[in-house]
């Protein structure tokens, strides 16, 4: 199988640290220690949302990105601007910028599945098909899968 190219957002990485539910804690483990650099990726939108972590959290999670290493991806203007349009179309409310902007950043970036635990704004078939129609209403031909650590370990 040719090498697949993986966003990581925030909620995957939350399922680090201790006391997380134990079958997302191990999906999610599996998953990140999986795959050698640069099959994975992260932005600074991850990075701002980790940092909001509690201290504890936030050191388990920074412990296991500098093993395991994520290449970054660049938070583009256009990454924005297809976010905002996420928003306007009703995807998304304002509130969730950040989940609109995980998507925009896996599809302006050209990832082949973005990872995620969010079932309610990201990992759904209902929100994937919104996201699709907005990609290809504003020129976007590749759409990436949006799955969880534990579908991505079985596929």
């Amino acid at each position: 199988m040719p090498e697949r190219y993986y966003y990581v957002e925030t909620s995957v990485w939350g399922m680090i640290p201790k006391g997380q539910p134990r079958e997302m804690r191990r999906a999610s483990l599996q998953f990140l220690r999986r795959f050698p650099r640069p099959a994975y990726f992260v932005s600074p939108v991850v990075l701002d949302e980790i940092s909001a972590a509690d201290e504890n959290s936030r050191s388990q999670i920074q412990e296991l990105m500098q093993s395991t290493a994520p290449t970054m991806v660049e938070a583009t203007t256009e990454a924005f601007e297809l976010a905002r349009f996420y928003v306007d179309s009703g995807i998304l409310s304002a509130r969730r910028i950040e989940d609109a902007l995980h998507v925009a950043l896996s599809t302006v970036h050209e990832m082949d599945v973005l990872v995620s635990w969010n079932h309610r704004h990201l990992a759904n078939v209902r929100k994937t098909e919104q996201y699709r129609g907005a990609k290809l209403m504003r020129g976007y031909r590749k759409t990436p899968l949006i799955l969880t650590p534990l579908e991505v370990l079985h596929e």
